[in-house]
């Protein structure tokens, strides 16, 4: 309901679909917003919900309805493009930074920022795989992010 998205179950529902049914390629994007903690304390969690609406608001229009944008856990997202190879992910990825710095223009202050790792599954027996590749590259752009920052994200 905050960020307007699908949520974990129906994310988990379109996922299980895909696994079966295609069509194939499939990509998967693993997204997670950076400094969402450090949000929550040092502005409240009012601000880290508007923090998230952002986050959502973005997702939203970058995909549209070539896929599933979904919110699966307190800071995490991820996006389900059926028919879609490597390069349609990342373009759409290159979809989300655009709105994300044009979004930014538009909320001075708190920065919204969001890694985002991609990965595509050729046929339905490589979809969890591809999953599991996406959600560790994006963690390789959240310590690229934090390193970048000068910061510990398990302390912030």
């Amino acid at each position: 309901m905050l960020t307007g998205l699908r949520n974990r179950a129906y994310y988990v529902e379109e996922l299980n679909r895909l696994t079966r049914k295609g069509p194939w390629p499939v990509a998967v994007i693993a997204i997670d917003l950076n400094g969402l903690k450090a949000v929550n304390d040092d502005h409240g969690h009012v601000a880290g919900d508007a923090l998230l609406r952002r986050a959502g608001e973005v997702l939203s229009k970058a995909v549209g309805g070539s896929g599933c944008a979904a919110r699966i856990g307190g800071d995490e997202f991820a996006v389900l493009l059926s028919g879609a190879d490597e390069r349609a992910a990342q373009a759409v990825m290159e979809h989300v930074t655009s709105l994300q710095e044009l979004n930014n223009q538009f909320y001075p202050g708190q920065l919204l920022s969001l890694a985002m790792g991609v990965a595509v599954a050729w046929d339905g027996a490589a979809v969890g795989a591809a999953v599991h590749q996406a959600d560790i590259a994006m963690y390789e752009a959240k310590a690229r992010y934090y390193e970048s920052h000068g910061t510990d994200r398990r302390q912030r």
